[in-house]
């Protein structure tokens, strides 16, 4: 048995909730997939640290592999987290303080 990412779990079950919520409205299925995909971006992890990215990515490839998002959506959002990955490993290490002579 194979263990689910909870950023990925968290989005879907956005997704779910939302999809649902939305037909109980009377929403038809495209309504009800916008909203729900709206839910599912709202939810992903923000791209702030190496874990998050990675959180980050995975939730794009669930989201694509489930068709929540357009592959031409995806593709962008992928390439912001490859940018931000990028950015972390160009960050410059932190100096210690210089002690007087």
């Amino acid at each position: 048995m194979s263990s689910v990412n909870p950023a990925v779990q968290r989005c879907a079950n956005a997704y779910q909730q939302t999809y649902s919520i939305e037909k109980g409205k009377g929403a038809n299925s495209v309504e009800a997939h916008v909203a729900a995909s709206a839910s599912y971006l709202n939810l992903m992890p923000d791209l702030t640290g190496h874990d998050s990215i990675c959180d980050f990515i995975a939730c794009t490839t669930y989201a694509m592999l489930h068709h929540i998002l357009r592959e031409s959506h995806s593709s962008k959002i992928l390439y912001a987290a490859q940018v931000a990955l990028g950015a972390l490993r160009s960050k410059p290490k932190e100096s210690s303080p210089s002690t007087p002579a």
